[in-house]
Order: C-alpha cells, then structure tokens, then sequence
C-alpha cells in the first residue's frame, strides 16, 4: 500500500520521518572530546619554558667557568714572593791544619718578583747568613780574623725580554682570547632561549594541530554515525539490502580507529608541550592560535638577511670565538721566537763580625755589586712551537668555515619559510572562498530537504564537504601562523616581537 501512494505523498512521508530523525541522527557514538585546558597563549609558553628549565642555569654555569679563565691571566702578573731559612753543619776531612775543619752555618733569604704586563720583570732579593768555622790547628784560628762572620746582601733585578716574550703575548693576547671566550659564551645563552623557543613554538603548533585533526575526526564519525543510522532506517524499509547498511558501518568502524589514532597522538604532543614547560605531561593544552596576517606587505629577501645577521646571536659568537683564535695564534707564533733577554743586576754587600753592623751596612752603597748581561736561548727544530701555530691557523680557519655555513643555513632557512609563506597565504585566501561556498551550498540543500527535494545522505555528504573544507582553512591557518613565527625566529626577532626577555644574572627565575 505504501509503495501504491503517489511519488509526491512518498516524498513527504520520507522528509517527515527524516525531520524527526535527523536529530538522534546527530550524535557522536562512542566518542568523547579531548578534554579542554586553559587557552594557553605562544609567549606565555616560552616564558614557562625559559623561567623553569635548566637549560640556561647550565649556560650561566658554563659562562661563570669562561670568565674564571679571565682571573687565571690575570694571576699571571702576581707578584711571587719566596722565603727561606736554614742552617748547616760542615764537618769534612781537610789537606791541611790551615783550612777550617768544621763550618756552622745559618741562612735566612727573601725576595719578591713582579712580572710585568709589557714582558718586563723586577725583582728584590735579601739573603743573611752567619758562619762560623772551627780549625784543629789553634794558631790558624787565630789568623781568622772575621769568626764567626756576619754577611749581609740586598739584590735589585730588572730583566727586558728583546724577542720572544716582549709586550708579554702569553699574558695579553691568552688575556684578549679569555675575555672573547667568555662573550661568546655570554652570547651562547641566547642561543639556548632561541633553541627552546623554536621547540616550544614547533610543539606548540603541533598540539594546535592535533586538536584541529581530532575536532574533524569527530566530526567525521558523527557524519559516518548519521549515514549508518540512515542505512538502518532505509533497510527497515526494506528500500536497500543488507550489504548496504554493513557497508557503512564499516565506514563508521574506520571512522573511529582514525578518531582514536587522532586522540592518542595529541595525548603524545600534548605531553611533550607540557615537558617543555616543565608541566604535568596530561595536564590539558588548548593553544590559543591567532589568525595570520595575509595582508601584510613582503619583506625584501636581501632585508630578512639582513636582519638576520643583525639580530642572530651566532654571528656576534663567531666574531667572538674568531678573534679569540686570531689572539691564540699570535701567542703561538710568539712562542717560535728566540728567547733574547737582558738582565740588569744592582746591588750591597756587607761583612762583619757583629750581627747588626752587618745587618746595617747591607743598606750601604759603600759596598756593592752591579752587572749588565744578555741572555739567550732557542729550541733546535721548534717542532712543538710550529704545531702550535699550525693548531692555531687551522681553529681560525675553522671558524670563517663556520661563519659562511651559518650565513648559507639561514640564508636556506629564509629560502624556505618565505617561499612556504607566499604560496600558502594565496592557498589560504582560496580556502576562505570555498567554505563560503561550501556553507551556501549546504544552506541550499537543507532548503531542499525541508521541501522534500533531497535525502539525508546527500545533507550528510554536504555537510561533510563543509567540514572538511573548514579544516582545510583551519588547517591552512596554523601553518600560515606557524610559518610567520618561524621566520621571525630566523631572522632572531622572535623573542622581541613576542615581548620575551631572557632572565639576567641574579634575577629570579
């Protein structure tokens, strides 16, 4: 009898059943939403990552081991000040009843030298020492006449290096390399912040990405859910087979292994977002992800490169680490040189039998002791020297290798990251006019459904035509977003355009 009713009557029976049954039709099976956390915004992250990880503690700990370098030159010019005291007793057979059999003897020594910053070095000396001696014979005692004897000597010292050692490079130049060491490592910390602010923006994105995949993983077991439910509908009524209906719910079982595939990899990237933050790993991530700006005008490439080796740390490092190898290698050829040195000596002497008149005379310019002498010294072959110069040529080399390797990678980097921007913000332009499109067309098939003119699997597979082109968009949104970023961390404006400051020494973090 139903099949006997005039196509018209069919047609208005079925909207009717559909119109009651859409809404149970609706519903997502089996399926839960990942849950919602705090909308959490890109610079709040990075801040959380630079304030709590131990990444630049380290760095701070490494800087504070560079400068201590610093301290070590500098204890090269200390002044080194000895002192001794001794005594002694000689008892030795002898050739002769003249010379003395036994010598009692007591020494005290002091002196200080200070090395100089252009090579030089001054020196002082005291030495005093008393000395008896014993004879078997009585009347050679007796011809001694200074016994016990009393001397008293005070020495000044003044030696100038001619070649190797002049303007003292061991000090100057080890003290100029020390103090780039220590900047570069000073300027390394900020190397450190970039590192972990391109890992928390790239986890970051990650995380919005999922929750975008997981939203239309949704969406696509309702849609499979409202197919299935209207296979059943239409097989009750015997209008299709078996096979039909168990098609789409295997349709619906895919569904849901895409959805539980979707759920797990956002719990994983969840995780990892939250231990760069130093945060729960399940604690619940919602990024908030700003609409991009398709409007802005390009940047000059020959700009962005410029930029960049204005504002990235790694060139000012390697300026750093270069003159620390140019001063390395001036030392080492330094040390090739011939070692010519002349040596000034001014000084008293005194003698006496009694303790304090020596003591005093030693303060006399009556009588004293002056020279003048060069002094020379070379190493046959200065094999150990030559390496050193070839060590150092080659560190030098090194890093103009490295300074042109950075300039290509960043170079490669802008390359990339404008070239991703320019063609995807057209793509992204075109994925706003096609949802509109999509959302019109759906708008007009409901039309024709609430008149009777269409079937729910067509409302479905609409409806779904709207979804997906919404998460092209969306999609298309996060990268556009995540590619602005990472140029602006290529270019080393990310930190600034963001309002992060790294921490400096003493502030609490």
């Amino acid at each position: 009898m139903f099949q006997r009713l005039p196509k018209s009557s069919r047609r208005q029976i079925y909207a009717g059943f559909f119109s009651l049954l859409l809404p149970a039709m609706v519903a997502l099976p089996d399926t839960q939403p990942a849950a919602a956390g705090e909308p959490i915004h890109l610079d709040d992250a990075i801040r959380q990552a630079l304030s709590k990880r131990p990444d630049l503690a380290l760095g701070r700990i490494d800087t504070a081991v560079a400068e201590t370098e610093n301290r070590r030159i500098e204890g090269m010019l200390d002044p080194v000040v000895t002192a001794s005291v001794g005594a002694s007793d000689d008892k030795s057979p002898v050739a002769s009843s003249f010379q003395a059999s036994r010598t009692v003897s007591g020494q005290l020594t002091a002196g200080v030298s200070k090395p100089m910053a252009n090579g030089d070095t001054i020196g002082a000396s005291l030495a005093y020492n008393r000395s008896k001696q014993s004879f078997s014979n009585p009347l050679a005692a007796q011809f001694s006449l200074i016994n016990p004897a009393y001397r008293g000597q005070i020495d000044l010292t003044y030696r100038h290096p001619l070649l190797r050692g002049n303007d003292r490079p061991d000090y100057s130049d080890a003290l100029q390399a020390a103090e780039n060491d220590a900047r570069a490592s000073r300027l390394q910390q900020r190397t450190i912040a970039r590192t972990l602010a391109l890992q928390v923006t790239n986890a970051y994105y990650q995380v919005a990405n999922d929750r975008i995949q997981l939203r239309l993983a949704r969406q696509s077991v309702s849609r499979a859910g409202r197919l299935l439910n209207y296979q059943s509908f239409r097989e009750r009524f015997g209008l299709i087979e078996a096979s039909d209906r168990l098609q789409a719910k295997a349709l619906l079982e895919a569904r849901k292994l895409d959805f539980a595939q979707a759920k797990a990899q956002l719990a994983v990237d969840n995780a990892a977002l939250n231990r760069l933050l130093l945060a729960p790993a399940d604690r619940p991530v919602e990024p908030a992800v700003p609409e991009p700006s398709i409007n802005k005008r390009p940047v000059d490439f020959d700009t962005l490169l410029e930029t960049a080796n204005r504002k990235r740390p790694e060139f000012a490092i390697l300026d750093a680490r270069l003159k620390a190898a140019e001063a390395r290698l001036e030392q080492a050829k330094n040390a090739e040189e011939n070692q010519l040195d002349i040596v000034a000596q001014l000084g008293t002497r005194s003698l006496d039998t009694q303790a304090s008149t020596a003591a005093g005379k030693a303060f006399s310019t009556t009588n004293h002791y002056a020279s003048l002498s060069l002094e020379f010294s070379d190493t046959v072959g200065s094999n150990t020297a030559r390496a050193g110069i070839r060590k150092a040529e080659l560190a030098r080399s090194r890093i103009v290798e490295e300074r042109r390797q950075t300039l290509e990678q960043i170079h490669d980097d802008l390359a990339r990251t404008t070239t991703s921007l320019q063609n995807n913000i057209p793509a992204y332009r075109q994925a706003k006019i096609r949802v509109e499109a999509e959302r019109s067309k759906l708008e007009a098939e409901l039309k024709r459904y609430r008149e009777g003119r269409s079937d729910t699997a067509t409302v479905v597979q609409f409806e779904g035509d709207l979804s997906a082109a919404e998460r092209q968009k969306e999609l298309f949104s996060v990268s556009l977003s995540l590619a602005e970023k990472q140029l602006a961390w290529t270019q080393g404006t990310l930190l600034d355009e963001l309002g992060v400051r790294l921490p400096g020494p003493g502030e609490k973090r």
